[in-house]
Formats: structure tokens, sequence, C-alpha cells
């Protein structure tokens, strides 16, 4: 069976949601160049909930260009329908935030390259937190839009 996306209009709300609230982190990213879409079909065993990736991938390339309507983006956001469906909502939170965050600064459908330096903010919030390094596989994640005030993170460095 072959993989089915179909477009996510919940996912991307949040991400806009998201955007705004911690606009200092995610503030640089186009969310128009990308695509938020569920996927319905063959999950490979191991596979993670979600995908990130921009242009640069094959498999990203086919998807935007099977679409009229995605024509011109140069990202996807993928979720596996039925394992998103599961995760708690302050989880999906983080996961698309910092999907989001990935995008590369230069907007050029590239992923930023995951390092300490990048995405240490992001884990240095959770140990600061009591709750580890290892956030992705923890249940009740603080929630990032429900606080009063956005969630206290610090923001990352700029590449001199």
């Amino acid at each position: 069976m072959e993989t089915e996306y179909t477009e996510s209009l919940e996912n991307k709300s949040l991400a806009e949601r998201l955007q705004e609230r911690y606009h200092p982190f995610i503030g640089y990213v186009d969310l128009s160049k990308i695509y938020f879409a569920e996927m319905i079909g063959y999950e490979p065993k191991n596979a993670k909930p979600y995908v990130m990736s921009g242009v640069t991938q094959g498999w990203v390339r086919q998807v935007l260009n099977t679409n009229p309507e995605t024509r011109g983006k140069d990202y996807c956001l993928a979720v596996w329908q039925e394992k998103w469906s599961l995760l708690e909502d302050t989880k999906k939170q983080w996961i698309i935030f910092k999907a989001i965050y990935s995008v590369s600064p230069q907007g050029d459908g590239k992923i930023r390259n995951f390092d300490v330096m990048d995405y240490g903010f992001i884990v240095e919030y959770f140990v600061h937190m009591g709750m580890g390094p290892y956030w992705e596989i923890k249940e009740g994640l603080p929630d990032l839009l429900k606080s009063p005030d956005p969630l206290p993170l610090i923001i990352p460095m700029e590449d001199d």
C-alpha cells in the first residue's frame, strides 16, 4: 500500500499559534512554505510519529510536485496519522515547535543540522525543569500555549 498524504489544517493552525507566541525562536520561518500533512499507509516498524524534511529529500519533492496546491512549498512536516492521534497535545506542540525550528534560517529547502548549540535551548529547558534531556519519550510535557506567559526558553545565540 502506497503512503497517502493529506493536508493537516490542525497542525498548520497549531504551528501558527506557536509561531505567534514564540516569535523570537521561530518567527523567521515562512509557514506558507511548509506543507503540513498526515500520512496514511505503510508505516515502517520503528517510524517516529513525524518527519520534517525539505526539498533536498526526494520524497518531499515527490509529495510536493504531485499536487498543484503544494507547488512552491519547500518543506513538508508529515505525521503518521495513527501514531500522531495517540500523542498528548503538549507533545504535539513541542514536536511542531522543534520541527519548525529545524527550518534553515535561509529558507532554502534545507533542514538545520542537529547540533547541541542550535537545539541546546530546548534540552536545557527540560534539564532545568528536572525532566532530563530525553523529552521526546516523556509524557506530561509543559504546555507551550496555555501558560499565561511564554515558557522561559533561552534564545539561542546567533552564528558568527
